[in-house]
């Protein structure tokens, strides 16, 4: 039975939804959580900030060492093990240094596996929207779940959860194939100064550190604006949940529009949902407004961006380098989330939310504007 597992659709399935299922356990109420458990918005935003200072040193090492590595399944082994004990200890703790430790610690290793998830998913035997599916599926079920523990359940048993769902991404690795990464050209070593070689790639990583910027801080956020605006902790889980169910479409039909459309335009389309959707929270008065729009437009933006950043990578960089772009992609973004989380921190502690999401609408226009000079082949074939 072992091996009829391996490489099956089931072992995908367990590997994408496990996998998104423990990032929503960490990811979609833990501001909520953070600040039930007493810290006020300057320190949240500060343990929320030690994902990207973590990851900005651990994601490129985590992605170069699968680059290189003849089992790349062990690496991310490793680490999704940790990350489920970890949160087991996270759960236990209440000081602000312990925590941001942790949480960096924690959210590194995450990010990190994020960057082989697209690669796996790029590269399957299977189409890559039939694969990353399950993705959408796991994330909306960890976001509504995780509201009803933290409304429910003592903290305790959000990152017991998350723990499971470790198990489960695991129970799925076991059975999918990750082969080592290889340039096209047989014995052909690419470089990894080709990183520093395209100057387009370096235009889209500014884009990047903008849009990636502002949606960490819009993920963190979201939860807290519905809150002040009267919605209550599980109903901000199930507007979580239909907002990530809102991406299926998106994810399943990536065949006929990604491989077809210049990264310009998607790059553009995502700064455009992005300005349209920060606009919104930033200045409707009511909840049921500002429910519409993110259910509508935030994880279509947030996918959208994600697609877009696997195309650009395998248009930018050397074959053999793939897992390591997403890494310097993903670097980038981390180094993001450091600045933006911070800013958006002593903006909300001056000001209020409403105000932070208008400071945000204004930096995606400036993205919006980068793109407009992005010059990238549309010649590979990622997604069908």
């Amino acid at each position: 039975m072992l091996s009829r597992y391996k490489k099956s659709y089931l072992a995908y399935v367990l590997l994408f939804f496990g996998y998104y299922l423990c990032f929503a356990s960490f990811s979609a109420v833990m501001s909520v959580y953070l600040t039930g458990i007493g810290m006020s918005d300057q320190e949240m935003s500060l343990i929320l900030s030690a994902a990207g200072i973590f990851s900005f040193f651990v994601a490129p090492l985590a992605g170069y060492a699968n680059d290189r590595a003849k089992n790349p399944k062990a690496v991310t082994a490793v680490m999704m093990a940790a990350i489920g004990g970890l949160g087991l200890v996270f759960g236990l703790c209440r000081g602000l240094w312990p925590l941001f430790i942790l949480n960096g610690v924690i959210m590194s290793f995450v990010n990190s596996i994020t960057p082989i998830c697209e690669r796996i998913a790029g590269e399957g035997p299977f189409r890559y929207g039939v694969l990353r599916v399950w993705g959408t599926f796991g994330y909306a079920a960890g976001a509504q779940v995780s509201g009803l523990l933290i409304e429910k359940l003592p903290g305790q048993a959000l990152f017991a959860f998350a723990a499971l769902a470790c198990l489960v991404c695991l129970a799925g690795l076991l059975g999918v194939e990750v082969r080592p990464a290889a340039p096209k050209a047989q014995g052909e070593k690419p470089r990894l100064s080709a990183l520093l070689e395209s100057p387009q790639f370096f235009l889209f990583l500014a884009a990047a550190f903008l849009f990636s910027g502002c949606s960490g801080v819009n993920m963190n956020y979201c939860p807290m604006l519905l809150d002040q605006m009267g919605v209550s902790t599980g109903a901000v889980g199930t507007v979580l949940f239909f907002s990530t169910l809102v991406e299926i479409p998106l994810i399943l039909f990536s065949n006929k529009f990604m491989d077809r459309l210049s990264g310009k335009v998607l790059a553009g389309a995502c700064f455009l949902l992005a300005v349209f959707q920060y606009a919104v929270y930033g200045t409707a008065p009511w909840a049921w407004a500002v429910v519409g729009v993110m259910v509508a437009v935030k994880a279509v933006a947030s996918t959208l961006y994600m697609m877009l950043c696997l195309k650009m990578v395998r248009s930018l960089i050397p074959r053999g380098l793939t897992t390591t772009g997403l890494a310097v992609v993903a670097a980038v973004n981390n180094l993001a989330g450091i600045v933006m989380q911070n800013l958006a921190g002593l903006t909300v502690s001056r000001s209020s939310i409403p105000v932070m999401y208008l400071c945000m609408g204004a930096l995606c226009l400036l993205g919006l504007l980068l793109t407009s000079f992005l010059r990238v082949r549309n010649d590979e074939n990622v997604f069908g």
